[in-house]
């Protein structure tokens, strides 16, 4: 379970933003990945080299940093998203070709392509492969939401028919069913609207509104349809910010209606949560992360002096305690300062 969203605030700012839903405790945290990494394929054992910086939520397994969402030096983002039942990898490797397990395919796109354009024509010879070598021990089901500077956003959906991308119009993906589906779909929701219904006349009788009610078509579940539904409807008609800084609240509030408290939904192997939202400010460099335990907003920037002259992996530790503001210290020290 996860959903997540394309952006662009009114200067002109694009973002890409997700939450991550899960089960398993990632422990992931901002992670900076220099130039010319090296990393290990799971498949293969093969060594492969990133080409460009990438910053986005990071882990160590084995021997590899792993990177679940992010962007790169030249603003091409992805998130990875989970989807059942509906992948269909290559069973066997290409020769020639990159070979690749789900999970490392991030570290592929974004260390190796500058823009959308240069992924359709790479990715003909990357293949992801059925296998149960990941770092997790089994064959994670995978799709990807990609944008890059100019705000275009694609989808990848391993469906038998190799890695294609398809453009995604509406800026939302969460999870199985595919994205052609989950569009099919809204053509139930055309009758949610934000304008209320004020009265409607039943036999003799004019009935008026309890209160707000344009929105009552909405599903309110956390299933992927649900959640695909509520998403793009609040993304469409929220007031759009008018800058990055602006930007990044409104997004908050637009994945807040798909956020999932823990407990509420249990599987099989446990609660699946919401563990972190992400906002990847594409035209800035910067990442903001948001974990469950500690609402506040922390934020990484890609810097040039960063990209330079910083050679090694970067994590950046998250304090998981909330943090809160006391306001009356905070107007002690103001009058004191006065």
């Amino acid at each position: 379970m996860c959903t997540s969203i394309s952006y662009e605030a009114l200067d002109g700012s694009k973002f890409l933003a997700r939450t991550m839903d899960f089960a398993f405790e990632l422990n992931g945290q901002p992670t900076f990945l220099p130039r010319d990494y090296d990393w290990i394929s799971s498949f293969d054992n093969k060594t492969y080299q990133t080409s460009y910086a990438i910053m986005g939520t990071g882990a160590k397994y084995g021997n590899n940093y792993m990177v679940a969402d992010g962007f790169n030096e030249y603003g091409l983002s992805c998130a990875e998203l989970y989807f059942p039942h509906e992948y269909v990898y290559d069973e066997k490797p290409t020769d020639g070709d990159m070979n690749l397990v789900s999970e490392e395919f991030i570290l592929w796109a974004l260390g190796n392509n500058k823009t959308i354009d240069e992924l359709r024509e790479n990715i003909k010879k990357v293949h992801i492969i059925e296998s149960d070598k990941g770092v997790m021990g089994t064959n994670q089901p995978l799709h990807w939401i990609f944008s890059d500077a100019t705000g275009d956003t694609y989808i990848i959906e391993p469906e038998g028919d190799g890695l294609v991308l398809e453009e995604d119009k509406i800026g939302v993906m969460t999870n199985t069913p595919d994205f052609d589906w989950h569009r099919t779909n809204l053509a139930n929701y055309l009758g949610a609207s934000t304008n209320n219904f004020n009265s409607a006349q039943f036999g003799d009788e004019e009935i008026t509104k309890l209160g707000q009610n344009g929105t009552f078509r909405l599903p309110g579940g956390y299933t992927a349809v649900d959640r695909f539904v509520r998403t793009a409807f609040n993304r469409t008609h929220t007031e759009k910010p008018e800058n990055a800084t602006e930007a990044v609240p409104t997004i908050m509030h637009i994945l807040d209606s798909v956020v999932v408290p823990k407990g509420v939904n249990i599987g099989d192997r446990g609660p699946s949560y919401t563990q972190y939202q992400a906002i990847l400010d594409m035209t800035n460099k910067t990442m903001y992360y948001i974990p469950y335990s500690n609402q506040t907003v922390f934020s990484v920037t890609m810097t040039d002096d960063l990209i330079k002259n910083q050679t090694t992996p970067k994590e950046f530790e998250i304090p998981m305690t909330q943090g809160f503001v006391n306001l009356e210290r905070e107007n002690a020290r103001v009058i004191s300062e006065h």
